[in-house]
């Protein structure tokens, strides 16, 4: 139960890490920065909670445990449309929600498969 637990939180993280790169190319001012970062790692019984805002206006939101996480994600895409999907992993796998989940869900699952593990210790260092 732990290791699909720590699998589920490894696949989460990425996810956000992605969704902060993919939305950062078209982002305005062309360096983004953090304005606003809260993350509360799993306490003794898995428990987690993180959120985060940058200046380009990308934000989000997650908290999980054991059983799963649910989150929301939040941006502006490159022609300009806000972006807002939810998303729940449990035991029945990650399930994206909102209208442009689908297409930013096929992005990201094509970036993980081409591209190496986030380092995630170096990955905060931005």
């Amino acid at each position: 139960m732990h290791s699909s637990y720590q699998n589920r939180r490894q696949f989460v993280k990425l996810l956000l890490f992605l969704l902060l790169l993919f939305a950062s190319c078209a982002a305005r001012p062309p360096t983004p920065h953090t304005i606003y970062y809260n993350n509360q790692p799993p306490d003794a019984k898995g428990n987690y909670q993180f959120e985060f805002q940058t200046s380009n206006g990308i934000t989000t939101k997650g908290a999980g445990n054991e059983a799963g996480a649910v989150g929301v994600v939040q941006y502006v895409s490159k022609e300009g449309l806000p972006i807002t999907f939810t998303y729940v992993a449990d035991e029945n796998g990650y399930q994206p929600s909102g209208d442009h989940a689908i297409k930013h869900l096929e992005r990201q699952l094509e970036y993980i498969r081409t591209h190496p593990t986030v380092d995630e210790v170096l990955s905060r260092r931005w």
